[in-house]
Protein backbone atom coordinates (compact mmCIF):
# COMPACT_ATOMS: atom_id res chain seq x y z
CA UNK A 1 0.00 0.00 0.00
CA UNK A 2 2.67 2.36 0.53
CA UNK A 3 4.29 0.95 -2.60
CA UNK A 4 0.99 2.72 -4.21
CA UNK A 5 0.87 5.67 -2.55
CA UNK A 6 4.64 6.63 -3.49
CA UNK A 7 3.41 5.77 -7.45
CA UNK A 8 0.63 7.61 -6.88
CA UNK A 9 2.45 10.43 -6.25
CA UNK A 10 4.70 9.92 -8.90
CA UNK A 11 1.90 9.34 -11.82
CA UNK A 12 0.79 12.69 -9.91
CA UNK A 13 4.15 14.45 -10.70
CA UNK A 14 4.06 13.09 -14.22
CA UNK A 15 7.25 11.56 -13.46
CA UNK A 16 5.98 8.38 -15.17
CA UNK A 17 4.91 9.69 -18.47
CA UNK A 18 7.35 9.65 -20.94
CA UNK A 19 10.00 13.04 -20.33
CA UNK A 20 12.69 14.45 -22.71
CA UNK A 21 14.55 16.69 -20.19
CA UNK A 22 14.71 13.44 -17.99
CA UNK A 23 14.79 10.16 -19.90
CA UNK A 24 17.23 8.11 -17.76
CA UNK A 25 15.22 9.16 -14.68
CA UNK A 26 11.78 8.07 -16.55
CA UNK A 27 13.51 4.86 -17.39
CA UNK A 28 14.83 4.13 -14.11
CA UNK A 29 11.12 5.45 -12.48
CA UNK A 30 9.65 3.28 -15.10
CA UNK A 31 11.41 0.14 -14.71
CA UNK A 32 10.22 0.00 -10.98
CA UNK A 33 7.17 0.71 -11.78
CA UNK A 34 6.89 -2.52 -13.88
CA UNK A 35 8.52 -4.63 -11.08
CA UNK A 36 6.10 -3.26 -8.93
CA UNK A 37 2.92 -4.12 -11.34
CA UNK A 38 4.91 -7.49 -11.80
CA UNK A 39 5.38 -8.57 -7.94
CA UNK A 40 1.27 -7.60 -7.41
CA UNK A 41 0.34 -10.03 -10.31
CA UNK A 42 2.51 -12.71 -8.56
CA UNK A 43 1.38 -12.22 -5.30
CA UNK A 44 -2.45 -12.61 -6.84
CA UNK A 45 -1.45 -15.54 -8.61
CA UNK A 46 0.43 -17.88 -6.09
CA UNK A 47 -1.17 -17.27 -3.23
CA UNK A 48 -3.80 -20.42 -3.17
CA UNK A 49 -5.62 -19.75 -0.02
CA UNK A 50 -8.36 -16.89 0.28
CA UNK A 51 -6.66 -13.77 1.51
CA UNK A 52 -7.84 -10.31 1.91
CA UNK A 53 -4.39 -9.01 0.64
CA UNK A 54 -5.19 -11.10 -2.68
CA UNK A 55 -8.57 -8.50 -3.01
CA UNK A 56 -6.33 -5.40 -2.21
CA UNK A 57 -3.97 -6.25 -4.31
CA UNK A 58 -6.25 -6.86 -7.24
CA UNK A 59 -8.01 -3.25 -5.98
CA UNK A 60 -4.67 -1.55 -6.52
CA UNK A 61 -3.54 -2.83 -9.96
CA UNK A 62 -7.18 -1.77 -11.08
CA UNK A 63 -6.50 1.89 -9.92
CA UNK A 64 -3.11 1.50 -11.53
CA UNK A 65 -5.22 0.65 -15.05
CA UNK A 66 -6.63 4.10 -14.02
CA UNK A 67 -3.60 6.12 -13.74
CA UNK A 68 -1.95 4.63 -16.75
CA UNK A 69 -5.18 5.37 -19.09
CA UNK A 70 -4.40 9.14 -18.73
CA UNK A 71 -0.78 9.33 -17.70
CA UNK A 72 0.54 7.08 -20.74
CA UNK A 73 -1.59 8.16 -22.99
CA UNK A 74 0.17 10.39 -26.22
CA UNK A 75 -0.97 14.10 -26.09
CA UNK A 76 -2.10 16.25 -29.04
CA UNK A 77 -0.13 19.32 -30.52
CA UNK A 78 -3.02 20.99 -28.43
CA UNK A 79 -2.13 19.17 -25.38
CA UNK A 80 -5.36 17.06 -25.29
CA UNK A 81 -4.95 13.93 -24.07
CA UNK A 82 -5.82 10.92 -26.83
CA UNK A 83 -8.10 8.31 -25.80
CA UNK A 84 -6.21 5.24 -24.83
CA UNK A 85 -6.39 1.78 -22.57
CA UNK A 86 -3.89 0.42 -20.99
CA UNK A 87 -4.17 -3.10 -23.00
CA UNK A 88 -0.79 -4.96 -22.14
CA UNK A 89 -1.31 -4.36 -18.47
CA UNK A 90 -5.09 -5.14 -19.13
CA UNK A 91 -3.68 -8.56 -20.99
CA UNK A 92 -1.15 -9.73 -18.27
CA UNK A 93 -4.36 -9.00 -14.95
CA UNK A 94 -6.29 -11.19 -17.45
CA UNK A 95 -3.46 -14.03 -17.79
CA UNK A 96 -2.33 -13.67 -13.88
CA UNK A 97 -6.69 -14.40 -13.07
CA UNK A 98 -6.92 -17.82 -15.37
CA UNK A 99 -3.61 -18.51 -14.26
CA UNK A 100 -4.54 -17.98 -10.39
CA UNK A 101 -3.58 -21.26 -7.97
CA UNK A 102 -6.84 -19.35 -5.85
CA UNK A 103 -10.12 -21.44 -5.34
CA UNK A 104 -11.08 -24.79 -6.72
CA UNK A 105 -12.96 -26.49 -9.40
CA UNK A 106 -16.73 -26.40 -8.33
CA UNK A 107 -19.69 -29.29 -8.63
CA UNK A 108 -21.18 -27.37 -11.96
CA UNK A 109 -17.88 -26.52 -13.26
CA UNK A 110 -16.75 -22.95 -12.27
CA UNK A 111 -14.49 -22.00 -10.36
CA UNK A 112 -14.98 -20.75 -6.34
CA UNK A 113 -11.41 -18.33 -6.47
CA UNK A 114 -12.47 -14.98 -4.23
CA UNK A 115 -10.24 -13.03 -6.89
CA UNK A 116 -12.48 -14.30 -9.69
CA UNK A 117 -15.69 -13.34 -7.61
CA UNK A 118 -14.43 -9.58 -6.73
CA UNK A 119 -13.24 -9.08 -10.88
CA UNK A 120 -16.60 -10.00 -11.49
CA UNK A 121 -18.95 -8.55 -8.75
CA UNK A 122 -16.49 -5.28 -8.23
CA UNK A 123 -15.59 -4.77 -12.09
CA UNK A 124 -16.41 -6.74 -15.03
CA UNK A 125 -20.18 -6.95 -14.37
CA UNK A 126 -20.55 -3.40 -14.28
CA UNK A 127 -18.29 -2.31 -16.91
CA UNK A 128 -18.96 -2.81 -20.55
CA UNK A 129 -15.41 -1.52 -21.51
CA UNK A 130 -13.53 -4.03 -19.53
CA UNK A 131 -15.69 -7.02 -21.19
CA UNK A 132 -14.79 -5.62 -24.16
CA UNK A 133 -11.14 -6.13 -23.70
CA UNK A 134 -11.38 -8.92 -21.59
CA UNK A 135 -11.92 -11.16 -25.02
CA UNK A 136 -9.95 -8.76 -27.11
CA UNK A 137 -6.70 -9.32 -25.16
CA UNK A 138 -6.91 -12.89 -23.18
CA UNK A 139 -4.42 -14.50 -25.23
CA UNK A 140 -4.82 -18.42 -25.38
CA UNK A 141 -0.83 -18.77 -25.96
CA UNK A 142 0.19 -18.71 -22.62
CA UNK A 143 -2.40 -20.91 -20.78
CA UNK A 144 -1.86 -24.41 -23.16
CA UNK A 145 1.06 -25.09 -20.24
CA UNK A 146 -1.71 -25.20 -17.38
CA UNK A 147 -4.90 -27.43 -16.40
CA UNK A 148 -6.80 -26.70 -19.07
CA UNK A 149 -9.79 -27.39 -16.82
CA UNK A 150 -8.95 -25.40 -14.18
CA UNK A 151 -8.51 -22.53 -16.22
CA UNK A 152 -11.65 -22.84 -17.91
CA UNK A 153 -13.06 -22.72 -14.90
CA UNK A 154 -12.36 -19.55 -14.71
CA UNK A 155 -13.15 -18.56 -18.09
CA UNK A 156 -16.30 -20.13 -16.97
CA UNK A 157 -16.91 -17.94 -14.22
CA UNK A 158 -16.89 -14.59 -15.73
CA UNK A 159 -18.21 -15.54 -19.34
CA UNK A 160 -21.48 -16.36 -17.57
CA UNK A 161 -21.97 -13.24 -16.60
CA UNK A 162 -24.26 -11.43 -19.21
CA UNK A 163 -22.43 -9.40 -21.39
CA UNK A 164 -23.33 -5.84 -22.18
CA UNK A 165 -20.80 -4.47 -25.04
CA UNK A 166 -23.46 -4.92 -27.53
CA UNK A 167 -26.06 -2.56 -26.05
CA UNK A 168 -23.89 -0.75 -24.56
CA UNK A 169 -26.08 -0.59 -21.61
CA UNK A 170 -24.02 0.08 -18.42
CA UNK A 171 -21.07 2.69 -17.47
CA UNK A 172 -17.53 2.58 -18.44
CA UNK A 173 -14.25 1.40 -16.19
CA UNK A 174 -12.21 4.59 -18.08
CA UNK A 175 -13.79 7.71 -19.11
CA UNK A 176 -11.03 8.41 -22.19
CA UNK A 177 -11.19 5.13 -24.12
CA UNK A 178 -10.67 4.41 -27.94
CA UNK A 179 -13.67 4.21 -29.99
CA UNK A 180 -12.29 0.27 -30.78
CA UNK A 181 -14.31 -0.27 -27.77
CA UNK A 182 -17.55 0.42 -29.87
CA UNK A 183 -16.21 -2.26 -32.61
CA UNK A 184 -19.34 -4.91 -32.46
CA UNK A 185 -17.60 -6.98 -35.35
CA UNK A 186 -14.17 -7.07 -33.31
CA UNK A 187 -15.76 -8.03 -30.30
CA UNK A 188 -17.70 -10.72 -31.75
CA UNK A 189 -14.71 -12.36 -33.75
CA UNK A 190 -12.47 -12.20 -30.42
CA UNK A 191 -15.30 -13.75 -28.16
CA UNK A 192 -15.76 -16.77 -30.80
CA UNK A 193 -12.09 -17.53 -31.36
CA UNK A 194 -11.74 -17.56 -27.55
CA UNK A 195 -14.93 -19.72 -27.24
CA UNK A 196 -13.98 -21.94 -30.12
CA UNK A 197 -10.32 -22.40 -28.30
CA UNK A 198 -12.22 -23.49 -24.66
CA UNK A 199 -14.46 -25.57 -26.33
CA UNK A 200 -11.36 -27.72 -28.26
CA UNK A 201 -10.41 -28.69 -25.05
CA UNK A 202 -10.98 -31.77 -22.83
CA UNK A 203 -14.25 -30.31 -20.66
CA UNK A 204 -15.10 -32.13 -17.71
CA UNK A 205 -18.89 -32.95 -17.97
CA UNK A 206 -20.26 -30.55 -15.15
CA UNK A 207 -18.18 -28.19 -17.50
CA UNK A 208 -19.96 -29.60 -20.57
CA UNK A 209 -23.71 -29.18 -18.59
CA UNK A 210 -22.52 -25.78 -17.65
CA UNK A 211 -21.84 -24.78 -21.44
CA UNK A 212 -24.79 -26.23 -22.74
CA UNK A 213 -26.89 -24.55 -20.25
CA UNK A 214 -25.48 -20.77 -21.23
CA UNK A 215 -24.72 -21.37 -24.88
CA UNK A 216 -28.39 -20.76 -26.31
CA UNK A 217 -28.20 -17.02 -24.43
CA UNK A 218 -24.54 -16.38 -23.64
CA UNK A 219 -23.06 -17.67 -26.15
CA UNK A 220 -24.63 -18.11 -29.50
CA UNK A 221 -25.94 -14.34 -29.86
CA UNK A 222 -22.02 -12.62 -29.81
CA UNK A 223 -20.95 -15.12 -32.07
CA UNK A 224 -20.15 -13.08 -35.69
CA UNK A 225 -20.97 -16.67 -37.62
CA UNK A 226 -22.78 -19.24 -34.96
CA UNK A 227 -22.70 -21.98 -37.24
CA UNK A 228 -18.97 -22.37 -36.18
CA UNK A 229 -20.71 -24.15 -33.30
CA UNK A 230 -22.02 -26.53 -35.74
CA UNK A 231 -19.53 -29.12 -34.57
CA UNK A 232 -19.39 -29.19 -30.99
CA UNK A 233 -23.43 -28.94 -30.67
CA UNK A 234 -23.74 -32.61 -32.88
CA UNK A 235 -20.97 -34.17 -31.25
CA UNK A 236 -22.83 -32.89 -27.70
CA UNK A 237 -25.91 -34.21 -29.13
CA UNK A 238 -24.80 -37.44 -30.05
CA UNK A 239 -22.82 -38.17 -26.41
CA UNK A 240 -26.65 -39.47 -25.55
CA UNK A 241 -28.10 -39.00 -21.81
CA UNK A 242 -28.22 -34.95 -19.80
CA UNK A 243 -25.36 -34.19 -22.25
CA UNK A 244 -27.72 -34.78 -25.78
CA UNK A 245 -30.77 -32.90 -23.39
CA UNK A 246 -28.49 -29.51 -22.92
CA UNK A 247 -27.53 -29.59 -26.74
CA UNK A 248 -31.14 -29.49 -27.75
CA UNK A 249 -31.64 -25.89 -26.85
CA UNK A 250 -28.51 -24.45 -29.10
CA UNK A 251 -29.36 -26.83 -31.64
CA UNK A 252 -32.64 -25.09 -31.96
CA UNK A 253 -31.32 -21.82 -32.22
CA UNK A 254 -29.11 -22.95 -35.27
CA UNK A 255 -31.72 -24.60 -36.80
CA UNK A 256 -34.51 -22.09 -36.24
CA UNK A 257 -32.19 -19.29 -37.01
CA UNK A 258 -29.14 -20.01 -38.61
CA UNK A 259 -30.76 -23.35 -41.46
CA UNK A 260 -28.89 -25.85 -39.69
CA UNK A 261 -29.42 -29.09 -41.37
CA UNK A 262 -29.07 -31.95 -39.38
CA UNK A 263 -31.00 -34.69 -41.42
CA UNK A 264 -30.94 -37.80 -38.24
CA UNK A 265 -32.44 -35.16 -35.82
CA UNK A 266 -35.86 -36.67 -35.26
CA UNK A 267 -34.48 -40.61 -34.92
CA UNK A 268 -31.45 -39.04 -31.93
CA UNK A 269 -34.29 -37.42 -30.36
CA UNK A 270 -36.63 -40.46 -30.45
CA UNK A 271 -33.48 -42.20 -29.00
CA UNK A 272 -33.43 -39.87 -25.15
CA UNK A 273 -36.89 -41.54 -25.14
CA UNK A 274 -35.42 -43.76 -22.42
CA UNK A 275 -36.17 -44.80 -18.76
CA UNK A 276 -34.14 -42.11 -16.96
CA UNK A 277 -35.87 -39.46 -19.31
CA UNK A 278 -38.66 -38.59 -16.79
CA UNK A 279 -36.52 -39.06 -13.61
CA UNK A 280 -34.27 -36.62 -14.86
CA UNK A 281 -33.33 -32.79 -13.43
CA UNK A 282 -33.53 -31.74 -17.38
CA UNK A 283 -36.57 -33.36 -18.11
CA UNK A 284 -39.41 -30.20 -18.27
CA UNK A 285 -36.34 -28.76 -20.53
CA UNK A 286 -37.12 -31.95 -22.47
CA UNK A 287 -40.44 -31.92 -22.75
CA UNK A 288 -40.76 -27.71 -23.57
CA UNK A 289 -37.94 -28.32 -26.97
CA UNK A 290 -39.72 -31.61 -27.87
CA UNK A 291 -43.35 -29.64 -27.96
CA UNK A 292 -41.50 -27.50 -30.55
CA UNK A 293 -39.75 -29.58 -32.43
CA UNK A 294 -43.20 -31.76 -32.97
CA UNK A 295 -45.05 -28.18 -33.83
CA UNK A 296 -44.99 -28.85 -37.63
CA UNK A 297 -48.22 -30.29 -38.90
CA UNK A 298 -45.98 -31.23 -42.00
CA UNK A 299 -44.31 -34.39 -39.91
CA UNK A 300 -45.43 -37.94 -40.84
CA UNK A 301 -48.41 -39.07 -38.76
CA UNK A 302 -45.81 -42.36 -38.38
CA UNK A 303 -42.82 -40.48 -36.67
CA UNK A 304 -45.31 -38.25 -34.17
CA UNK A 305 -47.01 -42.12 -33.03
CA UNK A 306 -43.57 -43.00 -32.05
CA UNK A 307 -43.24 -40.27 -30.06
CA UNK A 308 -46.42 -40.61 -28.30
CA UNK A 309 -46.76 -44.31 -27.62
CA UNK A 310 -43.04 -44.16 -25.91
CA UNK A 311 -44.26 -41.43 -23.80
CA UNK A 312 -46.82 -43.64 -23.02
CA UNK A 313 -44.94 -46.65 -22.28
CA UNK A 314 -42.61 -44.43 -20.30
CA UNK A 315 -45.33 -43.31 -18.01
CA UNK A 316 -45.79 -46.90 -16.81
CA UNK A 317 -42.78 -46.71 -14.56
CA UNK A 318 -42.98 -42.40 -14.02
CA UNK A 319 -43.59 -40.64 -11.01
CA UNK A 320 -46.79 -38.95 -10.64
CA UNK A 321 -45.01 -35.43 -11.08
CA UNK A 322 -43.78 -36.69 -14.48
CA UNK A 323 -46.99 -38.27 -15.59
CA UNK A 324 -49.09 -34.82 -14.81
CA UNK A 325 -46.38 -33.54 -17.72
CA UNK A 326 -46.84 -36.60 -20.24
CA UNK A 327 -50.54 -36.70 -20.00
CA UNK A 328 -51.35 -33.19 -21.90
CA UNK A 329 -48.09 -33.04 -23.53
CA UNK A 330 -49.77 -36.50 -25.03
CA UNK A 331 -53.21 -34.78 -25.56
CA UNK A 332 -51.54 -31.76 -27.14
CA UNK A 333 -49.81 -33.77 -29.55
CA UNK A 334 -53.22 -35.57 -30.68
CA UNK A 335 -54.80 -32.51 -30.86
CA UNK A 336 -52.32 -30.76 -33.32
CA UNK A 337 -52.15 -34.04 -35.30
CA UNK A 338 -55.23 -35.45 -36.14
CA UNK A 339 -53.89 -38.70 -38.15
CA UNK A 340 -52.59 -40.14 -34.27
CA UNK A 341 -56.04 -39.56 -32.84
CA UNK A 342 -56.53 -43.43 -34.57
CA UNK A 343 -54.13 -44.93 -30.83
CA UNK A 344 -57.37 -43.80 -29.30
CA UNK A 345 -59.26 -46.19 -30.81
CA UNK A 346 -58.50 -49.40 -30.85
CA UNK A 347 -61.41 -51.34 -32.04
CA UNK A 348 -60.87 -54.82 -31.48
CA UNK A 349 -57.52 -55.55 -28.91
CA UNK A 350 -58.86 -59.10 -28.45
CA UNK A 351 -57.72 -61.85 -26.18
CA UNK A 352 -54.57 -62.39 -27.38
CA UNK A 353 -53.62 -59.17 -28.72
CA UNK A 354 -49.95 -58.52 -28.93
CA UNK A 355 -48.83 -54.63 -29.33
CA UNK A 356 -47.39 -54.24 -33.14
CA UNK A 357 -45.65 -51.40 -31.36
CA UNK A 358 -41.49 -52.41 -31.20
CA UNK A 359 -39.85 -50.64 -28.55
CA UNK A 360 -36.39 -51.94 -30.01
CA UNK A 361 -36.77 -49.84 -33.07
CA UNK A 362 -34.41 -46.90 -33.00
CA UNK A 363 -36.43 -45.55 -36.01
CA UNK A 364 -39.46 -43.26 -35.20
CA UNK A 365 -40.68 -44.43 -38.77
CA UNK A 366 -40.21 -47.84 -38.54
CA UNK A 367 -42.25 -48.89 -34.86
CA UNK A 368 -45.19 -49.96 -35.93
CA UNK A 369 -46.76 -46.91 -33.28
CA UNK A 370 -49.50 -45.83 -35.50
CA UNK A 371 -50.63 -49.43 -35.75
CA UNK A 372 -51.12 -49.58 -31.76
CA UNK A 373 -53.01 -48.34 -29.12
CA UNK A 374 -52.12 -46.00 -26.04
CA UNK A 375 -53.78 -48.66 -23.81
CA UNK A 376 -51.15 -46.99 -20.90
CA UNK A 377 -53.01 -44.18 -20.93
CA UNK A 378 -55.60 -45.87 -19.83
CA UNK A 379 -54.37 -47.63 -17.40
CA UNK A 380 -53.19 -44.53 -15.72
CA UNK A 381 -56.89 -43.51 -15.17
CA UNK A 382 -56.82 -46.64 -11.98
CA UNK A 383 -53.56 -44.87 -10.91
CA UNK A 384 -53.29 -44.95 -6.74
CA UNK A 385 -52.64 -40.87 -7.36
CA UNK A 386 -56.08 -39.03 -7.63
CA UNK A 387 -54.45 -36.07 -9.63
CA UNK A 388 -53.48 -38.67 -11.96
CA UNK A 389 -55.85 -40.44 -12.54
CA UNK A 390 -58.41 -37.74 -13.02
CA UNK A 391 -55.84 -36.16 -15.71
CA UNK A 392 -55.65 -39.62 -17.48
CA UNK A 393 -60.07 -39.59 -17.98
CA UNK A 394 -59.75 -36.96 -20.49
CA UNK A 395 -58.75 -39.23 -23.22
CA UNK A 396 -62.01 -41.16 -22.75
CA UNK A 397 -64.10 -37.88 -23.13
CA UNK A 398 -64.44 -35.56 -26.31
CA UNK A 399 -61.45 -33.43 -27.17
CA UNK A 400 -63.46 -29.86 -26.74
CA UNK A 401 -60.31 -28.53 -25.77
CA UNK A 402 -57.87 -26.68 -28.02
CA UNK A 403 -54.66 -27.67 -25.56
CA UNK A 404 -53.49 -27.61 -22.91
CA UNK A 405 -50.92 -24.59 -21.52
CA UNK A 406 -47.86 -27.03 -20.83
CA UNK A 407 -46.08 -24.19 -18.29
CA UNK A 408 -48.87 -25.31 -16.05
CA UNK A 409 -47.71 -28.53 -15.31
CA UNK A 410 -43.75 -28.51 -15.92
CA UNK A 411 -42.53 -27.76 -12.39
CA UNK A 412 -44.99 -30.18 -10.59
CA UNK A 413 -43.43 -32.28 -8.13
CA UNK A 414 -44.43 -34.57 -5.09
CA UNK A 415 -44.65 -31.86 -2.48
CA UNK A 416 -46.89 -29.67 -4.93
CA UNK A 417 -48.70 -32.53 -5.34
CA UNK A 418 -49.11 -33.54 -1.78
CA UNK A 419 -49.74 -29.54 -0.99
CA UNK A 420 -52.88 -29.51 -4.08
CA UNK A 421 -54.19 -32.07 -2.80
CA UNK A 422 -54.05 -31.07 0.92
CA UNK A 423 -55.38 -27.35 0.21
CA UNK A 424 -58.13 -28.70 -2.41
CA UNK A 425 -61.59 -27.57 -1.41
CA UNK A 426 -64.07 -30.22 -0.46
CA UNK A 427 -67.86 -30.24 -2.31
CA UNK A 428 -69.17 -31.44 1.04
CA UNK A 429 -67.86 -32.73 4.35
CA UNK A 430 -66.55 -35.95 4.96
CA UNK A 431 -68.43 -38.01 6.18
CA UNK A 432 -67.27 -39.44 10.13
CA UNK A 433 -68.42 -42.46 11.91
CA UNK A 434 -67.69 -42.61 15.40
CA UNK A 435 -68.87 -44.22 18.87
CA UNK A 436 -69.49 -42.61 22.36
CA UNK A 437 -68.19 -44.41 25.08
Amino acid sequence: LQLFKIFESLFNMKRLSPSKTDATGFKKIRQAYELYKFNILFFMENIPFDCSLVIDNLDIYMKLLKFESVHFASTTKDGEVNPYFPNKSYRELISCLLKSNNGEVLPDGTSSSIIIQEFISSYYGKYYDLQFYFVSELTVDGLRDHDQQVVFSKFLTIMKVPSTVITNDGSTFLSNLPSAVNNIHQYKTEFESKWLYFLSEVLNNDQYKTTLLILHKRIIPFFKKPTNLMDFLTDSYEIGGVISILALNGLFELIKNYNLDYPKFYTKLYSLLDSDLLHVKYRSRFIRLTDLFLTSTHLPGALVASFIKKLARLSLTASPSAIVIVIPFVYNLLKRHPTCMILLQNSNPGENYKDPYDDTELDPLKTNAIDSSVWELETLSSHYHPNVATLAKIFSQPFRKQSYNMEDFLDWSYSSLLESENTRRLKADVALEYETF
